[in-house]
């Protein structure tokens, strides 16, 4: 048997993923394709998403009248945080004179390499994945050849598939939008009758500081957690000192690294749900994922303030045109309590007294490091350099 594995949250299986394992079929003529629901993801609030029993209700009535389909509630009845290598394993066991596919979106593929015994994965099943258009098409071939250099076996899907964004179907819900043309009718029933996403406590802000500690002790170390206090109480400091809000520059610190104990897996997996696309610069660094991903789970997720949000997504890398609320975080992060790296007393001392000589050097100091250790340097950290020396 040819056989292929589709994992996800699927909140809410639609069209989109209907059509891809559709398409996976056809051109690798498939046996069968198990979809199986993620349990609860580190990057979701509880009540944010829909029960794991009801995403799995929702892909058993989805795939009812597909003879190739499969659901499989294997991740959610083993709960926790679940490895692909394990599932396979599994599976394989299972099925032991099957041949196995392993089916990703786009931005998922490119980060195989760095998964959890990637070998192994590459080992158990072919590695397959759609593009979105056709530039995106030849960067996956790319990375496809150089997989296969490694001794995986990769398949890129010709075409692309139609793009349905599971972000927008849940605002649709809980506007009593129409979803019809975009979930199998069954399934938009089931919205409709479980009153799914439509929760009022998922739409509205949080205001207790309290409430921000709880997600972020749940999310991060004990060593990141006392960095972001450190972050938040200097942010605030020099929010005063600037006539900046004081309140939004302490819940801006507090936030920025939320999702950096993320592994970077969930944190591609936020963006792709979330329909972001990040540029060739940020997908060549890893370490800047988790700003953007950070920037996504407060506005989407925790529905923050936008100043707030911003402050978050340019607190690695700076941009152009930063606000004074965006300084002041990146200056924040870099002159915390907890600092101890050479020259921080000086970059302290500037940050208290000139704010653009304090970004000037800050940046000089992010490039001369990234450069010494031939590392890839974001445009955009160029870019505020750029305009910083152009003003003086």
């Amino acid at each position: 048997m040819r056989i292929a594995l589709y994992g996800g949250s699927f909140d809410p299986i639609h069209n989109g993923h209907i059509e891809l394992a559709q398409a996976f079929v056809e051109a690798l003529s498939l046996d069968k394709v198990i979809f199986m629901p993620t349990a609860t993801p580190p990057h979701k609030l509880k009540s944010e998403m829909a029960a794991a029993e009801q995403r799995l209700a929702m892909c058993k009535l989805a795939t009812a009248q597909l003879p190739w389909a499969e659901v499989s509630d294997a991740e959610i009845s083993r709960g926790g945080a679940s490895f692909t290598v394990d599932t396979l394993t599994d599976l394989t066991a299972a099925y032991p004179d099957a041949d196995w596919f392993l089916l990703t979106g786009a931005d998922m593929f490119v980060t195989l390499p760095s998964w959890y015994r990637f070998a192994d994965i590459a080992r158990m099943a072919t590695l397959c994945t759609v593009p979105r258009d056709d530039k995106d098409a030849a960067e996956l071939r790319a990375r496809a050849e150089r997989m296969q250099e490694q001794g995986a076996r990769c398949f890129v899907l010709p075409q692309a598939v139609t793009q349905v964004s599971s972000t927008q179907l849940r605002d649709m819900a809980r506007a009593g939008e129409d979803m019809t043309a975009l979930v199998p009718p069954c399934v938009a029933d089931y919205i409709c009758a479980q009153r799914l996403y439509t929760a009022t406590d998922n739409m509205r802000q949080l205001d207790d500081e309290e409430q921000y500690l709880d997600i972020l002790r749940a999310r991060l170390t004990e060593k990141r957690f006392a960095h972001s206090l450190a972050v938040a109480d200097r942010a605030a400091f020099l929010a005063e000192k600037y006539g900046a809000d004081v309140q939004k520059a302490r819940k801006a610190g507090l936030l920025h690294d939320i999702m950096k104990d993320t592994d970077r897996n969930t944190q591609l997996q936020i963006l792709q749900e979330f329909g972001i696309l990040i540029d060739t610069a940020t997908k060549a660094s890893p370490p800047l994922w988790h700003a953007v991903a950070g920037a996504a789970f407060l506005q989407h997720i925790l529905h923050i303030d936008e100043d707030i949000v911003t402050a978050v997504r340019y607190h690695t890398t700076g941009r152009a045109g930063m606000s004074l609320l965006e300084k002041i975080v990146y200056l924040a992060d870099f002159t915390s309590a907890d600092r101890t790296y050479p020259d921080v007393e000086k970059m302290c001392v500037l940050s208290e007294q000139d704010m653009t000589a304090a970004m000037l050097f800050a940046l000089q100091y992010t490039v001369t490091d990234l450069a010494n250790r031939e590392k890839p340097i974001h445009p955009d950290t160029v870019y505020a350099y750029n305009e910083l020396v152009c003003e003086k």
